[in-house]
């Protein structure tokens, strides 16, 4: 029994002694300082080998390694190496997109009706009424330093006289259209630029973005002497910085496809740049432009620019033009007119301005009959942030000489009337 139990009691002691060892080794290694979901993905620390003269110590286990969470593990491997062409090859940059929206509340004063169009006008409505001009969307996309392409989209009333679906925008009662302003592709190598599509035209100082003009209303020469846009391709020199020239053949005057026969040429040379203190552009076209006509030529010569002087601006355009038989009853017809535009900008407030001479001595581009028409307009303006801005508007129209066309009978020679516009930029 004593054998027993001290054999049993000598056993337990062996035992012990052997384990002792394994539990102190265990615990000499410290806890990790920072928990394991918690500590940065390092490379592991590599401790030397000790020296040869050094006593021989059995080094100690590393502590158990718990377990992380699986979101912690799965770890995305690194890409892979892209291949020698894929690197080599050139990376299209993202398409520049900006654009406007214009809103106005526009008053005739001498008839404020609004089944009355206001005579003479290109994108005002008639009498008493707000009226979203245009919402317009520009993209431009420049695949390569030599190609390019632009698409310009207009929704709105403005759409609907530049669209190019109707003679006389001012008498028709749409309301609201969408039109592709501008649709080109440009192709470039060195001093010359070669563009194909449908753009806008060479002529004028006002333009069809409203936000870029110096008053609210449009001029007589922008919506009866000149075009609004072309279709068709031109190439444009540019051998210095102080002078340009292009050339182009395109369908007509506001036409996506052509309804005669013949083609229109466009021309433009310009001395200086728009940035210099004196700044001068001629610009013109000839072609038939009488749908199954093809021998009835319109010519049309403008020459715009400007005149710097600090926060002053002075742009002027003068043009004259003539068609052969333009209307039943009317063998031949010339026009012709000049305009004054101020402008000035000091800091978020602007002033714009126009005086303006516009004779249709036939009446064929007006549709008035024969008649000589002055307007003299001033368009204060604040920014009310970059993006921002709101512009007042007074204008007078005066007949000096032809029949009356304003008022509400249309008996008399004065026109006055008044805007107030909204826009905002991107």
């Amino acid at each position: 029994m004593k054998n027993s139990l001290f054999v049993r009691w000598g056993l337990g002691a062996m035992l012990a002694s052997a384990l002792l060892p394994i539990n102190v080794r265990a615990q000499t290694a410290p806890p990790p300082s920072v928990p394991p979901s918690a500590a940065p993905t390092v490379e592991p620390t590599v401790v030397p080998a000790p020296e040869a003269s050094a006593p021989a110590v059995e080094p100690a286990p590393a502590p158990p390694v718990q377990a992380l969470p699986p979101t912690e593990l799965e770890v995305a491997p690194p890409p892979a190496e892209a291949p020698a062409e894929a690197a080599s090859a050139p990376l299209i940059p993202a398409p520049i997109i900006n654009g406007y929206v214009e809103a106005s509340y526009h008053i005739n004063f001498s008839d404020p009706l609004v089944s009355h169009p206001v005579p003479l006008r290109v994108y005002d409505p008639a009498g008493n009424s707000f009226t979203l001009h245009a919402a317009h969307l520009a993209v431009t996309e420049k695949f390569t330093d030599e190609i390019s392409a632009v698409i310009e989209l207009d929704i709105g009333r403005d759409a609907a006289a530049t669209s190019g679906l109707q003679v006389y925008p001012w008498t028709t009662e749409k309301q609201f259209a969408i039109d592709i302003q501008e649709a080109y592709a440009n192709y470039a190598g060195g001093m010359w630029t070669l563009t194909a599509g449908k753009f806008v035209t060479y002529e004028g100082i006002e333009v069809i973005e409203g936000p870029l003009n110096p008053t609210i209303t449009r001029g007589y020469l922008f919506g009866w002497a000149e075009p609004f846009t072309h279709t068709g391709v031109k190439l444009h020199l540019a051998p210095s910085p102080s002078f340009n020239i292009g050339v182009g053949v395109v369908n007509g005057w506001d036409l996506i496809s052509d309804t005669n026969q013949g083609k229109t040429i466009i021309a433009r040379m310009a001395l200086f740049t728009p940035t210099d203190p004196f700044f001068a552009a001629l610009s013109g076209s000839v072609g038939p432009e009488q749908a199954g006509n093809s021998k009835n030529q319109r010519i049309s010569v403008d020459l715009t620019g400007a005149i710097t002087a600090g926060a002053f601006q002075l742009w002027y355009q003068a043009n004259v033009g003539t068609e052969k038989d333009p209307l039943p009853g009317i063998a031949h017809d010339t026009w012709y007119g000049f305009g004054l535009q101020p402008v000035i900008t000091a800091g978020c407030f602007s002033f714009g301005g126009r005086i303006e001479f516009f004779a249709d001595l036939k009446g064929a581009r007006t549709g008035l009959g024969d008649g000589k028409y002055l307007n003299i307009t001033v368009t204060p303006g604040i920014k009310v942030a970059d993006v921002f801005k709101l512009r007042g508007e007074l204008r007078l129209d005066q007949v000096v000489g032809g029949a009356p066309i304003f008022g509400r009978a249309g008996d008399k020679k004065t026109g006055f009337t008044g805007a107030l516009s909204a826009e905002y930029t991107f």
